[in-house]
């Protein structure tokens, strides 16, 4: 089968992300299971390789490449949005990587793609372009910045570096984005990374005998919104060091509140394939731009009564059971499924189809997803590899 399975990967829907916080104190007490909505991926299929690849090249030599930075501001030129900032800078960072991809935390949200810069005269101007940006899409907690950032990303075209500050300016006089130098150095202190820099993509809930604490802010005096049992998974969000500890924002894997643990009673969790799963995940940035890791066929259904037939499919993994799986159904559409930790928590549905009801169970090691009317069967060994 041809390796590079063509795909139209519309709005890449994860199961959700809605947060809250929470933590232990003293004697070992609360935590939780948590229930779940949905998170969306988007990804845009026409864009391909080329843009990561030109994204490579452009980058090498110049000053933006392997820089990291915070958001001050946005400069609207329109004077009903006037100037906007974020409540917490330190939710909203962005890291320029010297191999052309780029990393993002919009508050609740991450996101990662290309870009590319040319600078011009000594440097600290130029043009700039991001290209495929893939991010999660929950609903952060009001005011947010995330989705204006995500939407106005493509449009941005040039840069200035001026007093220490990065300007990302969008076309035709559209508004100004202002990033100061991300200086957190947290990790060096004893404070576990985020996985955009380069720390376990989850924790797993370790160390206490009944239940542990979720809080809706990083310190014991926070409200309690959930706890979680021993054993769970929760997603690293970032830690931080606060009230003379370390705190984690967590959420469970799949989705749930969002908040805050004491990062003592965390471990990095370890995926079904055996590993610590780090750093950031691409895979569905990769399948979008149809860069898959293996193709073959897997045995679908498309709707009620039919037999089962074999459909095409092509995954893009990103190491401990993170994988995006595209399907290429039989009337030429494709259909995107979304693990994580092995798990399929989410699937790529839209209005157009009605945002059909996603379902998913297990038989030994057979992943059975049902999508409305459609049935899919996957195998571990396509997620995992191997």
């Amino acid at each position: 089968m041809n390796r590079k399975l063509w795909v139209t990967v519309g709005a890449l829907t994860c199961v959700a992300i809605l947060w809250t916080g929470g933590i232990l104190i003293g004697s070992r007490a609360a935590a939780d299971e948590t229930v779940g909505a949905l998170t969306k991926i988007q990804s845009s299929a026409n864009e391909s390789n080329d843009a990561a690849q030109k994204a490579t090249t452009s980058s090498s030599g110049n000053p933006l490449a392997g820089t990291g930075w915070r958001l001050v501001e946005f400069q609207s030129m329109d004077d009903a949005t006037g100037t906007v900032r974020p409540d917490d800078p330190s939710l909203y960072t962005m890291r320029l990587n010297s191999d052309g991809t780029v990393t993002m935390r919009l508050n609740c949200n991450r996101a990662s793609g290309a870009w590319s810069a040319e600078p011009s005269g000594n440097g600290s101007s130029g043009r700039f372009e991001f290209g495929l940006l893939a991010g999660t899409h929950a609903l952060c907690p009001p005011p947010s910045l995330d989705e204006s950032i995500v939407a106005q990303a493509k449009f941005i075209r040039s840069y200035l570096l001026k007093d220490g500050r990065l300007y990302l300016s969008l076309m035709a006089d559209g508004g100004i984005y202002a990033w100061e130098p991300d200086t957190d150095k947290s990790s060096a202190a004893g404070v576990p990374a985020a996985p955009e820099n380069g720390g376990p993509r989850n924790w797993k809930v370790t160390g206490v005998s009944r239940a542990l604490n979720l809080r809706e802010q990083p310190s014991i005096a926070a409200r309690i919104v959930a706890s979680y049992t021993p054993g769970t998974i929760l997603d690293n969000l970032r830690c931080q060091r606060a009230e003379s500890r370390i705190w984690c924002d967590v959420q469970q894997l799949g989705g749930g509140p969002r908040g805050y643990v004491a990062a003592e009673f965390l471990k990095p969790a370890v995926s079904p394939d055996g590993s610590v799963a780090t750093g950031p995940d691409d895979s569905a940035l990769r399948a979008g731009q149809g860069n898959f890791d293996a193709t073959g066929n897997i045995p679908c259904v498309q709707s009620v009564g039919q037999p089962m037939m074999q459909c095409e499919f092509g995954v893009a993994r990103a190491g401990g059971g993170y994988a995006t799986v595209v399907i290429k159904k039989p009337d030429g559409r494709t259909r995107a499924i979304f693990f994580r930790m092995g798990k399929p928590i989410g699937v790529d549905t839209s209005e157009a189809d009605g945002y059909s009801e996603f379902r998913a169970t297990k038989e030994n090691d057979l992943n059975l997803i049902r999508v409305g009317n459609e049935r899919y069967e996957i195998p571990d060994a396509v997620v995992i590899g191997g």
